[in-house]
C-alpha cells in the first residue's frame, strides 16, 4: 500500500505542481500517464498532413481534458480540507521518507509534524485524485481513438514534435487554422 501511495504521489505531484505541463518536451502524453512504452520513433519518416490535422484536433481535446482534471484534482484536495501547498508538502515528506511499512510511514508523519487528521485528509485526497486521473486517462484514450488516430501514432507525433521545430510549427499552424475555422462557423 505504501509503495502504491508513493507511486501515486509522483503522479499527483506532477499534476498539481503549478505550471507543470503533463507532456514535457521529451515525454509522451499517454505513455507518461499510463506507463506504456512508446515505440521507437523514426525521425525521418514523413508524417501525413491528415495525421497532423487529426493530431492537432485531438491534442486540443486532450489538453482540455487534462486542464479539467487538474481543476477537479485541486478541488478534491481542497474538499478534503487541505490546500495544494499543504498537500504537496505532505507528499514531499512521504516521498522523501522512503517508508516501506505502516510503522515507517508513522515515523515519517511524526518526523514531519503531520497530524493524523491531515494525514487522513491527504490519503483521502490521493484516493480521489487517483480516481480522477484514471477516468481522465480513459477519456483521453477515447478522444484520440474517436478521431481515428491510434495512441501509438499520437505519442509518436508528440515525441517527434519535441525536437522538430518544423513539425511544431506545422502543428501550431494547424491548431490556429482549426481554431479560426471554428470561430468562423460560430459567426
Amino acid at each position: 500500500m505504501v509503495r502504491y501511495c508513493v507511486a501515486a504521489l509522483l503522479i499527483v505531484l506532477a499534476w498539481l505542481t503549478p505550471g507543470a505541463a503533463w507532456a514535457g518536451p521529451s515525454s509522451s502524453l499517454l505513455a507518461q500517464a499510463t506507463g506504456v512504452d512508446v515505440p521507437e520513433v523514426d525521425a525521418t519518416a514523413p508524417i501525413d498532413d491528415a495525421d497532423i490535422a487529426t493530431f492537432a484536433k485531438v491534442y486540443q481535446q486532450v489538453q482540455t481534458l487534462r486542464l479539467q482534471a487538474e481543476r477537479e484534482m485541486a478541488k478534491a484536495v481542497e474538499d478534503e480540507g487541505l490546500t495544494i501547498e499543504q498537500f504537496n508538502a505532505i507528499a514531499e515528506t512521504q516521498l522523501g521518507g522512503a517508508a516501506d511499512s505502516p510503522e515507517d510511514m508513522a515515523k515519517v508523519v511524526e518526523k514531519a509534524k503531520i497530524s493524523k487528521k491531515d494525514d487522513k485528509k491527504f490519503k483521502a485526497a490521493v484516493d480521489r485524485i487517483i480516481a480522477i486521473r484514471q477516468s481522465t486517462e480513459g477519456d483521453m484514450e477515447k478522444a484520440i481513438e474517436a478521431d481515428g488516430l491510434s495512441i501509438d501514432t499520437f505519442n509518436s507525433i508528440l515525441e517527434r514534435s519535441a525536437d522538430d521545430t518544423a513539425l511544431q510549427r506545422q502543428i501550431s499552424d494547424e491548431i490556429v487554422k482549426q481554431t479560426l475555422a471554428a470561430a468562423e462557423s460560430v459567426d
